[in-house]
């Protein structure tokens, strides 16, 4: 492999969504193509007692969408974790469709955004989502 950047596809998949205590769900990915993906939280600031974690869910039809039998999410952050990052990567769903939520519990979560990574392609170089405006890479710069 020679650079990430065309062997994979990068997709937002989550908005900035201000402080809150509920679970925010995020676009769902077709994983058609793709034998995984990791999807990256941005997290803001995080109230003490906040329970907050990544959790990926999954559907055949792109409509109801469940927790995986293996409760496939990150632990809790830390309240000292303001402006960290939570990674959930997931390799070979058993569903078509997986898309990520952000649990928010107890005390308010700001979420920056949530990126999704898809790698392991069918057929390479992948192409970005419609989610991304610009994409360059430089060899040897």
């Amino acid at each position: 492999m020679q650079n990430l950047g065309k062997n994979c596809q990068v997709a937002s998949v989550m908005n900035a969504q201000t402080a809150g205590s509920t679970a925010v769900d995020g676009t769902s990915i077709d994983m058609t193509a793709y034998d995984g993906v990791m999807f990256v939280a941005s997290v803001g600031a995080l109230t003490a007692t906040q329970v907050t974690t990544l959790q990926a869910k999954g559907s055949n039809d792109n409509t109801t969408f469940n927790p995986f039998t293996t409760n496939a999410q990150t632990l809790a952050m830390a309240d000292a974790d303001s402006n960290k990052l939570l990674v959930l990567d997931i390799f070979r769903p058993m569903t078509r469709f997986v898309r990520p939520t952000i649990n928010r519990g107890t005390a308010n979560a700001v979420i920056n955004c949530v990126i999704a990574i898809l790698y392991n392609a069918d057929k390479l170089p992948s192409t970005d989502a419609t989610s991304v405006s610009q994409h360059a890479t430089f060899v040897s710069p």
